[in-house]
């Protein structure tokens, strides 16, 4: 007895919405872009992490289960509040923080991931929009696809899954650069 074509179709439409959370997608960048203004605060404070940098050519296996618990850790450790309420002032960026927006969460990420081997250029800042709210998360660049760490979100999602409209990122190259993300593809960057 053959399946109805109905059942065909929708069977078909389910798997491919399988398909893309373990296929290897990266956010696509295209020209140098502005800069946050945080970002750019946050850079006279933390010259370091705001500077030429070798972009590795062997990208490091996603490490899913790393991810996975400092996504987690992070967001139970930093209570959420605004930049106003934390700091006193409208834009603030730190990694080192109890309270903070989503740029502290992405930047106290960042630091735990450096800290476990990861290299700068692997770990991206990167902006966008939750439906109507700007909000800033933390990439991780794999070889197994970019992934995305996220302060609303308890688990790592691969950037096709997540539910973001991607606008900016840092450059892999240079920490104080941003570049505008383009779309995304299955080419490793």
């Amino acid at each position: 007895m053959s399946m109805p074509l109905f059942l065909l179709v929708a069977l078909a439409a389910w798997v491919a919405t399988l398909a893309p959370a373990s296929a290897s997608t990266w956010l696509k960048t295209g020209s140098e872009t502005t800069r946050p203004y945080g970002h750019v605060e946050y850079c006279t404070r933390n010259a370091s992490d705001c500077r030429n940098r070798s972009a590795s050519s062997a990208l490091p296996a996603a490490r899913l289960n790393l991810l996975q618990s400092i996504n987690s850790k992070i967001n139970r450790a930093i209570k959420p509040a605004s930049d106003r309420a934390a700091f006193g002032r409208k834009e603030f960026w730190t990694a080192r923080t109890r309270s903070g927006d989503c740029e502290d969460f992405a930047l106290a990420k960042r630091a735990r991931l450096l800290r476990k081997g990861f290299k700068p250029s692997q770990l991206l800042l990167t902006m966008g929009y939750k439906g109507n709210e700007a909000h800033t998360v933390l990439v991780v660049r794999t070889r197994d696809g970019d992934y995305v760490l996220d302060n609303l979100e308890d688990d790592v999602q691969p950037v096709q899954s997540a539910r973001m409209s991607f606008r900016k990122i840092q450059s892999p190259t240079h920490g104080g650069r941003w570049l505008k993300i383009t779309g995304k593809t299955g080419k490793t960057p």
